[in-house]
């Protein structure tokens, strides 16, 4: 709290310098909505909800971002921003100030190079992301539509100690490569996660597309020994149709240690046939594939979106194999209000499908939510 405290007081502080210097400004999103669903997670548990959401149609957060110009075609920038509950006020990650980025950049004529905690490229948010044109949902309008559903689970969505580059444009291509060293006193060693990213992105006439690779050298732990290294790769894109865009994504991984999909977290805790809870939990080998489709296009003044997703994984790791399918469909609506406010809706459901042996659990969730973002 106290590390809050102090970012708030660096925003107070920056706030005013803004009104002096243009570089300077702060920012942020604030979101809040109401929600119903309706779940089962297929081992006797059932939950009716209505309830506040915050941070469904866009994740709450407030921010300080500049740059100084050195000439010659050199800046140096930076982005502190930390993540927040609208409807507690709670920091969204305990503990720290600027949980969602802090990086220092150097702009040059060469590309850009920034150091410190980042999204990883694999994501729809943070200053270097690369999957935010591959599904109209992103991560998704609260429960809905989130491509993480059905891709293959990174252990983290943000490392720390990352060294991030991308290349000037050339002819509509990009490259962005990023690598993390791990945590805080444990960089490059093998207690410590460590993610590398390298993708190429292409705009051209109505089309966008984008190529990634990832992979995270998993830490030895106690439970994990000796882990098997996570990678994926994406690619996918959106294509303008007059006034429709429809959306592209496609996705191989392997030694994947979780899934995003319904109840996954409720088979660890439960176990599956001859599979224990333990055995779960300890589970490095996940290999599969995935797609996503999706459009989006006007209607009265706002933007109609809808996407399906399908997952397909298994694992050969223990004696009795583990088989997954699962998926969502959604629907939604956005207007706005001015530059600044926007209305949004959707609905949906997702399901999945988890078959070890002779026994098959198939969780779902059906939700809705209506709520208000707005950007300052």
């Amino acid at each position: 709290m106290k590390k809050l405290t102090l970012a708030l007081l660096s925003v107070l502080a920056f706030g005013s310098i803004a009104a002096a210097q243009d570089s300077v400004t702060v920012y942020g999103r604030i979101d809040l909505g109401v929600g119903i669903s309706r779940i089962n997670n297929g081992f006797g548990d059932k939950e009716n909800n209505a309830q506040m959401v915050t941070g469904a149609g866009t994740s709450n957060r407030i921010g300080i971002k500049g740059e100084e110009d050195l000439g010659s075609g050199y800046k140096i920038k930076f982005v502190l921003e930390n993540g927040f509950d609208a409807d507690t006020g709670a920091e969204a990650t305990e503990g720290l100030a600027f949980s969602r980025e802090a990086t220092l950049q150097i702009v040059s004529p060469f590309g850009i190079l920034a150091a410190g905690r980042s999204s990883i490229l694999g994501t729809d948010g943070g200053s270097f992301n690369m999957l935010g044109n591959v599904n109209p949902f992103g991560t998704g309008i609260w429960e809905l539509g989130n491509q993480n559903i059905v891709y293959g689970k990174m252990p983290a969505s943000r490392f720390d100690n990352a060294f991030t580059y991308r290349s000037p444009e050339y002819k509509g291509l990009q490259l962005t490569t990023e690598y993390s060293m791990g945590e805080d006193g444990k960089e490059n060693r093998s207690t410590s996660n460590h993610y590398f990213g390298l993708g190429v992105t292409w705009k051209g006439g109505p089309a966008e597309t984008v190529v990634l690779f990832e992979r995270v050298n998993e830490a030895l732990t106690t439970e994990k020994r000796n882990p098997k290294d996570m990678w994926r790769i994406t690619a996918g894109g959106n294509w303008k149709f007059s006034a429709t865009t429809a959306y592209l994504s496609l996705q191989y991984f392997k030694n994947a240690d979780a899934l995003g999909t319904a109840s996954y977290s409720a088979l660890k805790d439960h176990g599956i046939g001859s599979i224990t809870s333990a055995q779960m939990k300890k589970l490095d080998g996940l290999e599969g594939e995935n797609v996503i489709l999706g459009f989006s296009t006007p209607l009265m003044g706002g933007k109609v979106l809808g996407a399906v997703g399908y997952v397909h994984a298994k694992s050969d790791e223990l004696a009795n194999k583990l088989k997954a399918d699962g998926g969502f469909v959604a629907l939604g609506y956005q207007y706005p209000f001015s530059k600044t406010t926007r209305l949004y809706s959707a609905v949906g459901a997702s399901a999945a499908k988890y078959k070890s042996g002779d026994q098959t659990v198939k969780p779902r969730g059906f939700y809705g939510t209506l709520g208000l973002s707005h950007y300052f």
